[in-house]
């Protein structure tokens, strides 16, 4: 809830982003997805929020060790764990129907797909 909704969580996005993009080349060890996940990589300053954060859930529907971390273990002292109920709805949404249908549709904006993932997140 704190990346989604927090308007000072860009550090702490770009660190998850860096540590998701690490744990996918470990899992994912070709060339193929290395040079996927250098398109991914944050630039140093002026980038969105809205970016940052859709960058992040990209990664995190790949990536399984984040996914269970973010339920197990605080990666913030000030941010509770997710509920693995909730989390384990939204990872499902975001596998199922957010991410296939935002490929499909390029009318979709960074903003609104951001805005469909915070539907989601209240929902599941």
């Amino acid at each position: 809830m704190y990346v989604m909704f927090n308007a000072g969580s860009a550090p702490l996005i770009t660190a998850l982003i860096n540590e998701s993009m690490k744990n996918i080349s470990e899992e994912f060890p070709t060339d193929g997805v290395k040079s996927a996940l250098i398109s991914l990589i944050p630039p140093p300053s002026n980038t969105s929020l809205a970016c940052l954060r859709v960058r992040f859930f990209l990664l995190l529907n790949q990536d399984a060790r984040m996914r269970r971390r973010l339920c197990e273990s605080k990666i913030a002292w000030y941010i509770p764990t997710l509920c693995p109920f909730k989390a384990c709805n939204l990872y499902d949404q975001l596998r199922t129907t957010l991410i296939p249908n935002w490929i499909k549709d390029e009318t979709v904006d960074i903003l609104a797909f951001e805005e469909k993932l915070r539907d989601e997140y209240l929902v599941a």
